[in-house]
């Protein structure tokens, strides 16, 4: 138990450090090639606090610990709108940009269908992998034309991304060295929660749902605080729409065409519908107001709670 816990420590820890380098310096690259603000934001920053993910839930497929892979994504998607907006909220009242109801939500949602589809069957195939990581690469391609058409927009810089320094080469050797440190980082942490899941008697998607979905969600949640904090609301918000986004076609992708992903259909009867109702929540939430003040946060949060709650629960009798 111990040695478990201590693998799941350090590899949190070297996430959470390789995270934050990997945003910071994708951003001054992104800067380099003149990128505004917002598109960093929206894409380069979503992407980069996504990468936690990406790695945890690749290790965990090619590991053989589908649970975990698939846990993660749909653990994350639920963190990030329930606990990340939550705290986010509740720590300063957002206002939200109209356009996110129009158009991003509406991305988020069918995005959330796309992985409601990919599950239903029982499997995350290599084809969906594929197409997943092609709908990924519209999006990001959607997006920098959508934002490049909008000139003259004022939008503040993604928390952290400090205008570029130095060479360019260093900052490439930089974002080699974060995304190997990932890899390490994530090897480490689905070792140790598989491990401590074995030993808890609670099922590998429980562990993945909850303490790995919470530990690779501390980029969002950070990043998103940070925003709130400075009053940047449109990168607060954005920035885990954007995730989301991220985690299904670019995450789930990239692990089911590094090994096909065996679903639980059980999951159709509690988890899957959270993500999904959670996601279709936003436009209710949003579009009243046009703002989250520090009473829906907390009520986010209260829902982050039960959620993680039930789940564990859910896990350990399935184990």
């Amino acid at each position: 138990m111990a040695v478990s816990l201590g693998l799941l420590a350090v590899g949190l820890v070297v996430l959470v450090f390789a995270g934050d380098l990997l945003v910071r310096v994708a951003a001054r690259i992104a800067f380099r090639f003149g990128l505004a603000p917002v598109v960093v934001g929206a894409t380069v920053v979503a992407f980069g606090t996504s990468m936690p993910e990406m790695t945890v839930s690749v290790v965990g497929a090619l590991q053989g610990a589908p649970g975990v892979a698939a846990g993660n994504v749909i653990g994350s998607n639920i963190t990030n709108i329930l606990l990340v907006l939550g705290l986010a909220a509740a720590i300063a009242p957002m206002s939200v940009n109209q356009r996110m109801p129009k158009v991003d939500i509406p991305i988020l949602l069918a995005v959330t269908a796309w992985a409601l589809f990919m599950f239903a069957d029982g499997e995350v195939s290599r084809l969906e992998g594929v197409a997943s990581l092609a709908f990924v690469a519209l999006f990001t391609v959607a997006q920098l034309l959508w934002f490049a058409s909008e000139s003259g927009l004022e939008v503040p810089d993604a928390p952290g991304a400090a205008r570029p320094r130095g060479r360019l080469s260093m900052d490439a050797m930089a974002l080699i060295g974060a995304v190997v440190a990932m890899a390490v980082g994530s090897a480490l942490f689905v070792t140790g929660a598989v491990d401590l899941a074995e030993r808890a008697g609670i099922s590998e998607f429980a562990i993945g749902a909850t303490v790995v979905a919470i530990g690779t969600s501390l980029p969002e949640i950070i990043t998103s605080a940070i925003a709130a904090w400075k009053r940047e609301h449109d990168i607060a918000v954005g920035n885990v729409i954007g995730s989301n986004v991220f985690n299904v076609l670019a995450v789930l992708g990239a692990a089911g065409l590094a090994r096909p992903i065996l679903v639980d259909r059980s999951l159709f009867a509690f988890e899957l519908p959270v993500m999904a109702l959670s996601a279709l929540f936003l436009f209710p939430l949003i579009w009243r107001r046009f703002r989250i003040g520090r009473t829906e946060g907390a009520l986010l949060v209260a829902g982050w709670i039960a959620f993680t709650a039930i789940t564990l629960v859910r896990g350990g009798g399935a184990a």
